[in-house]
């Protein structure tokens, strides 16, 4: 465990932290729940929190409270529904619910005495999602979207005429065809039941 010690100032939430060395990384995917925890070293009751520090700016106090207490107070607006503070057997615990991408960071656990003591530096990654396959997937649906639209316009259309005449058209051509040849045949047949002789009578 690495420590860091300040002199306590007025305002100790906002006092600049550069670790010695890279601390530890943890990576999460939007949506997951993180929690830190560290041990309280001092071994008697004081105050203690919790603070996150961004790209090297000054460091933020999450919250804090005093190890005997059960009552959290949370700074520079974190929100308690977000940024879970609690102690349980000397263990200083920070819960994260359903990380996004500005939670990420280096956060601390601090002890406050004579010095601040910072200990278990850890760095959290919140990977983003990949947008750019999404905007190609949006980009082609919102395209296709139109060629469906006329495709059932159109089906619409011709199931419409084809109920409103009660038949298909190829049926139509083809009753028309067979009416045809059937009056071919019709005449074809009156023609060779007439007799080809003529008989005239004459009567007196």
């Amino acid at each position: 465990t690495t420590f860091f010690m300040f002199t306590v100032t007025q305002n100790i939430c906002l006092t600049p932290v550069v670790p010695a060395s890279p601390p530890p990384s943890v990576v999460a995917q939007p949506g997951d729940n993180v929690t830190f925890h560290c041990t309280d070293v001092t071994g008697a009751p004081g105050h203690v929190g919790w603070f996150k520090q961004d790209n090297g700016s000054e460091l933020l106090c999450i919250a804090s409270m005093y190890s005997s207490e059960p009552t959290v107070q949370h700074h520079n607006g974190f929100q308690p529904s977000h940024m879970e503070m609690f102690i349980s057997h000397r263990k200083i615990f920070l819960k994260i619910t359903e990380v996004d991408e500005a939670d990420s960071g280096v956060y601390f656990c601090g002890m406050f005495d004579k010095y601040i003591i910072f200990t278990n530096a850890t760095v959290l990654k919140v990977q983003g999602m990949y947008l750019i396959p999404l905007v190609v997937i949006l980009a082609v649906v919102t395209a296709a979207l139109p060629i469906v639209f006329l495709i059932l316009v159109l089906k619409i259309r011709r199931d419409t005429k084809r109920h409103n005449t009660g038949r298909n058209p190829d049926t139509l051509n083809y009753a028309a065809l067979n009416f045809t040849s059937k009056k071919r045949k019709m005449e074809r047949r009156r023609e060779k039941e007439l007799d080809p002789h003529v008989v005239y009578a004459a009567t007196r």
